[in-house]
């Protein structure tokens, strides 16, 4: 970032700062935060006593907008989201509360199995919250009320995977079998109760800050299909948790949601079948995404999440054991990457 659009931003803070009444950070140190897969800037205020974090998007835009609303609306409840101390709508700026350095997939890198699994647990915990009491208050609300994450919605993800990772990075044969299924996968998360969806729910976007947990980059969140944020917890390819494991943390958060008054009346199992077809559909457009950051975006280390996601992906096509096509081109790939990788060595 160009000398000039520091020195904007240095005087954008100072505004806001004095705005928020915490004018000791406008003279603050301002400093680059690695922004991970994001096109948005964001960067550290350091006082002598406190921190805060600006988060950039020149010009502003529905983002901008979208992250200071939601935050606001999820800080009525346990969820962990950052507090907004102030933000300038047409510049594009938003100070709000430092949430640290540390990522929930840096802890879990050296955490045990059960430190892990506890974790996870009370990631999933954010969910009931997010899934029950949140979501009661959204629908009653009319937030996102435009944001549904319906059909259509769901065949973009497949439409995305298929011309960003089959198409732009490992061209398979495509089944005969693919429309089909991929409207099978469309039409099942679809027929689910929609639910405040955060959308990217995964070990890089929560924290943790003081043991607690805190939920970041939800400026796309939708209503859209209750167990898509579940899957994107736990099969999470920067994060690859242990089928034994998962199963269990599920059956747990099964039994809280019911607690709560969600999914009524529901089987575990009715619950798991649902689950295992959220993961195929989120894993598809999770390994789009690693295509699109590594290759277009010259994001590299993208890429070196793709062999987990893989994994993943025929994880749960054989679970489901109703994607038979999609098995096909599971395995071509595999392949492919595999012949590709000897030829590289």
């Amino acid at each position: 970032m160009a000398d000039t659009d520091v020195q904007k931003i240095v005087e954008a803070v100072r505004g806001l700062a004095r705005r928020a009444g915490v004018p000791e950070l406008a003279p603050a140190a301002l400093s680059a935060i690695h922004d991970g897969g994001s096109d948005r800037h964001f960067f550290r205020l350091t006082g002598e006593d406190r921190t805060a974090v600006v988060l950039v998007q020149w010009g502003g835009g529905w983002e901008i907008d979208s992250y200071v609303e939601i935050a606001r609306f999820l800080a009525r409840f346990r969820v962990g989201a950052p507090e907004i101390y102030a933000f300038d709508k047409e510049k594009g700026v938003i100070l709000m509360e430092d949430l640290g350095d540390l990522h929930l997939e840096d802890v879990l890198k050296t955490a045990s199995p059960d430190e892990a699994a506890e974790y996870d647990e009370r990631a999933l915990d954010i969910l009931v919250e997010l899934e029950t009491t949140a979501t009661d208050a959204l629908m009653h609300e009319g937030l996102l009320r435009g944001r549904i994450f319906d059909k259509t919605a769901l065949l973009g993800e497949t439409d995305y995977f298929m011309h960003e990772f089959i198409e732009g990075f490992c061209p398979v044969p495509v089944p005969d079998s693919w429309e089909e299924e991929r409207r099978f996968l469309a039409a099942a998360l679809a027929r689910e109760r929609p639910v405040f969806m955060h959308r990217d729910y995964q070990s890089r976007n929560i924290m943790v800050k003081d043991g607690r947990l805190r939920i970041i980059d939800f400026q796309t969140a939708h209503r859209g299909p209750g167990l898509y944020d579940a899957a994107s917890l736990l099969k999470d390819a920067y994060h690859p948790v242990p089928p034994s494991t998962r199963r269990t943390l599920l059956e747990a958060f099964h039994a809280k949601l019911q607690e709560r008054g969600a999914r009524p009346g529901e089987r575990f199992n009715e619950f798991y079948e649902t689950f295992t077809l959220a993961g195929v559909q989120r894993t598809m457009q999770a390994l789009a995404a690693f295509v699109k950051l590594g290759r277009r975006m010259g994001k590299t280390r993208f890429l070196d999440s793709i062999p987990n996601g893989i994994d993943l992906l025929e994880e749960g096509i054989r679970e489901s054991g109703r994607l038979p096509g999609l098995r096909t081109m599971a395995a071509a790939i595999r392949s492919r990457l595999q012949q590709a990788q000897e030829k590289g060595s």
